[in-house]
């Protein structure tokens, strides 16, 4: 339903919200279980499409770009680095779409809603210190950065494809 108000389909957001509301009245806890559902997959399957791919041939590492915009052009050493880093991202990704499923079939009542309550973001931090801990024991003689540079980084990369241009407009 946010898709359709976002993208101005006013006709389309009427007829889900009159097909929403009486699931809404009945089974409130269903429903919201399943908007989170659908939530922590989106959001997840974006970031997986993104990062994987970036990975396709005619295009460049997405942890490559963002550490060519901090550091200007990349070593050999470090640009097989940020390749490898963003495999292991697009892996952690799809991992991570598939874990509720197979707590949910394997694992005991409940779990599978632990990924959805924040042990997939916990998950993410965790990689995140452990890799950047790696990247200064691989990388050597190299001048690392703060997360706070990597993140402004990440979103001028972000921003500047974002951009339209006067053709575009």
């Amino acid at each position: 339903m946010a898709f359709a108000l976002l993208s101005l389909h006013l006709k389309k957001s009427a007829v889900m919200a009159i097909c929403l509301v009486p699931l809404t009245i009945y089974w409130p806890h269903q429903v919201t279980v399943a908007d989170g559902c659908v939530l922590y997959a989106v959001s997840l399957g974006m970031m997986l499409f993104i990062f994987g791919r970036s990975l396709l041939p005619s295009r460049q590492p997405l942890v490559a770009v963002v550490a060519s915009r901090v550091h200007g052009p990349l070593r050999a050493d470090i640009a097989r680095y940020t390749h490898a880093l963003t495999i292991v991202w697009t892996l952690f990704f799809a991992a991570a779409l598939i874990t509720p499923l197979l707590l949910f079939w394997l694992g005991p009542t409940g779990t599978w809603q632990w990924p959805l309550s924040g042990g997939t973001f916990a998950m993410a931090l965790l990689f995140m210190l452990v890799e950047s801990g790696v990247r200064r024991l691989v990388i050597r003689n190299f001048q690392h950065v703060s997360l706070r540079t990597t993140v402004a980084a990440f979103r001028s990369t972000h921003a500047s494809t974002m951009r339209t241009t006067t053709s575009d407009a």
